[in-house]
């Protein structure tokens, strides 16, 4: 009924008639017992057919059916695994509009890319353990950050903290099975950042000769600004501004720690001038829901929004601009000012001062959290108009100014030492 065939040394080939059809099926070994067992085992189902004990389903493969015994009607194949590639895609798309902050989002894909560099874009996630990530964090701990130094520990955390979200959500639509491979994972030891510190100080350690340029930029990041250097710095953006928004969103910024973000997505109808209230709206603080938190308006900050607004465009942002029509005119509508706009307009104000190291709008912020602080402002006001903390963020925001902190050990010295001379005075 069949017969082997054998080129040479190769495989064997098993060859048969059936329903007036030749067949040709290559049976993939070169050892003579199996190719023959195979051809027994088909030769028998050929008989079960023929006795009507088999039927073969319409459009089946017949030799794959005849040796598999019925139970293959097809080529067995592998479907093609789920890669890393397809799950973050996969994310991407059913992502809501406005479920992630913009600088959030691009930040998620940023953190994607490194994933899909290290590990693969065609790595299959269902196979994924803590070997894997474990090789990722080594991986990326071998890369260099920012200024060239060693990528933080604290990155990579981030990074993983982006892929679990992911991998929840995977989980949770069947796409991946079982918790997120990341317990267990171990890093490199890292230093607390350290407290913000003033233009003074960080001069004076500069001054020494001792640090290299990326100390000395790392310097530059703890820089916080001091009342007297604040009133500074926003003379000159006053004086230097090229854009009428600038310094009433850098006074925002000063004056109630609002992030830039916050600032650029606020609105007209936000600011209650006859209390001197703001409202500004937070997306960090709970996860999933859009939450506000109200700050008073310092008379400075009140009087400079009413003015701003006396002028201001008929638009509900506090602070946007006109979109520009295809013919390149400016048109009716508008848009609010962008965060890379906004973060050139800082930049441009400053250039050629002695503030031109300030790092970005953040400076406003923590400034504005570590002179609460040092005027003893009680912390849970200053947790309220702040909005979210890390327990690590606010040791470093709630320090003291270094006068302060003298001034304290003095006070508790030198009352030590009028104590004890008044008992030496009056032993009873």
């Amino acid at each position: 009924m069949s017969h082997l065939e054998q080129r040479g040394v190769g495989q064997y080939h098993l060859v048969f008639r059936f329903g007036g059809r030749r067949f040709k099926k290559a049976l993939k070994t070169t050892q003579t017992g199996q190719a023959e067992a195979a051809r027994i085992r088909l030769d028998e189902n050929l008989r079960l057919v023929t006795a009507g004990r088999l039927v073969i389903p319409e459009g089946a493969d017949i030799p794959t059916f005849l040796l598999s015994d019925g139970k293959l009607n097809d080529k067995p194949s592998l479907s093609a695994p789920f890669t890393l590639s397809r799950l973050f895609r996969e994310y991407l798309e059913q992502l809501p509009d406005g479920n992630m902050e913009s600088n959030s989002l691009y930040t998620a894909k940023i953190h994607m890319a490194h994933f899909e560099q290290v590990l693969g874009k065609s790595f299959p996630v269902r196979g994924m353990g803590l070997d894997d990530l474990q090789r990722y964090v080594r991986e990326r701990g071998k890369e260099k950050g920012r200024r060239k130094a060693p990528l933080s520990p604290t990155t990579i955390r981030k990074e993983l903290s982006t892929f679990s979200a992911v991998w929840s959500w995977g989980r949770a639509t069947g796409r991946v099975d079982g918790p997120f491979p990341n317990k267990g994972l171990r890093f490199a030891k890292t230093n607390e950042r350290p407290p913000f510190q003033t233009k003074e100080e960080i001069d004076r350690q500069i001054a020494r000769g001792s640090l290299s340029e990326n100390e000395q930029e790392a310097l530059w990041d703890c820089l916080y600004l001091t009342p007297a250097d604040l009133e500074e710095v926003l003379k000159i953006i006053k004086n230097r501004a090229d854009q009428p928004p600038v310094y009433p969103m850098v006074l925002m910024a000063a004056h109630t720690g609002a992030r830039r973000s916050e600032i650029l997505r606020s609105y007209v109808q936000d600011f209650d001038l006859e209390s001197n209230m703001v409202v500004i709206h937070e997306k960090k603080r709970a996860k999933g829901r859009r939450t506000t938190r109200i700050v008073p308006l310092s008379p400075l900050l009140a009087k400079t929004i009413a003015d701003w607004l006396k002028a201001h465009p008929q638009c509900k942002y506090t602070f946007c601009q006109s979109l520009i029509a295809p013919d390149g005119r400016e048109s009716n509508e508008f848009e609010p000012i962008r965060v890379d706009q906004a973060t050139d307009f800082l930049r441009r104000c400053l250039d050629g001062t002695d503030w031109r190291k300030i790092r970005g709008w953040h400076v406003f912020r923590h400034s504005f959290i570590s002179n609460c602080a040092s005027k003893a402002i009680d912390q849970r006001m200053i947790d309220a108009w702040s909005g979210h903390q890390t327990e690590e963020m606010r040791r470093r925001y709630t320090h003291l100014f270094p006068d302060s902190q003298q001034e304290a050990m003095k006070q508790l010295f030198d009352g030590s030492v009028n104590r004890k001379q008044a008992f030496v005075a009056n032993p009873g």
